[in-house]
């Protein structure tokens, strides 16, 4: 019967009968020697050992990343739509509160969306994100434009009845 030798984390192993490699932890690309063979060579490459990896299940692979442009379906770069999250604090702080905060939350949520894969969801809470801070900001002119009418309507009046 043949001995083999093997190497596991750089230390020789061996001589040990085939019957014990699994048991010393041999796999398919652990490098081994045996008499007649010129250099170390992984395992699944000995014919005498082939029997072993036979009814092995493959070596277990990382399924691809979903995050950063990975799109399975179509298996190419869909650029990031804009999150619209600066327009979205910036109509928080100065125009108007209620409608920069709904703009905010739909901001947040293109850069989750984009990364889950979920790239048409993306694109629609990035322009939900700008429509709300555009009209936060379309109200807040119409509102301060109103106040400055009523101001002046009011200060007429004033000086009306003095």
């Amino acid at each position: 019967m043949a001995q083999y030798f093997m190497q596991i984390n750089g230390q020789q192993m061996g001589p040990m009968d085939e019957s014990v490699l699994l048991l010393n932890g041999l796999t398919p690309t652990t490098p081994v020697w045996t008499e007649g063979l010129v250099t170390w060579v992984p395992a699944n490459q000995v014919p005498a050992l082939a029997h072993l990896f036979a009814n092995q299940a493959p070596p277990y692979q990382a399924p691809p990343p979903y995050g950063d442009a990975y799109q399975p379906e179509r298996n190419h770069r869909v650029p990031k739509p804009p999150t619209n999250l600066v327009w979205g604090i910036l109509c928080t702080v100065f125009c108007c509160l209620p409608f920069g905060i709904v703009s905010i939350v739909k901001a947040s949520q293109v850069s989750t969306f984009y990364s889950q894969g979920l790239y048409a969801e993306a694109e629609e809470a990035s322009k939900s994100a700008g429509k709300w801070a555009m009209w936060g900001a379309i109200i807040s002119v119409v509102a301060t434009v109103l106040y400055i009418l009523c101001i002046i309507l009011f200060a007429g009046s004033m000086a009306a009845f003095m």
